[in-house]
């Protein structure tokens, strides 16, 4: 029984370890920029706005409807909330550059990358 006890508390201690090391919003919030456009992330929205000034094939602005994160990624969804209607965000370990991954559905993106702005 000990031993029954002590692996379930093992168990339970790396499960909330995980979870504790998992990005989240607050590591999107604020500005980004890109070589194309400019992200600007609050907890309720993206404002996209093209560095150009040319048009958006979306947005410019993106409500978030939910997000789900890993310790290596980002996963936003928006409005309307359905299938293909996410992006998935990776961020380099000193969170000071944000990869957005090259989509297989729907808008089907391309890989582009974001420093934070100055």
């Amino acid at each position: 029984m000990r031993k029954l006890l002590f692996a379930l508390a093992i168990v339970v201690s790396a499960s909330t370890n995980a979870s504790a090391s998992d990005l989240s919003i607050d590591d999107l919030l604020g500005r980004w920029c890109g070589k194309e456009s400019t992200y600007t992330f609050t907890e309720e929205q993206l404002s996209v706005a093209r560095r150009d000034g040319g048009p958006l094939k979306n947005g410019p602005v993106l409500k978030i409807v939910k997000v789900e994160a890993t310790p290596d990624q980002i996963d936003v969804y928006w409005e309307p909330l359905g299938p293909g209607h996410f992006t998935r965000f990776e961020l380099s370990p000193d969170k000071r550059q944000l990869h957005q991954v090259a989509e297989t559905v729907g808008d089907k993106g391309p890989r582009r990358l974001f420093r934070r702005c100055k």
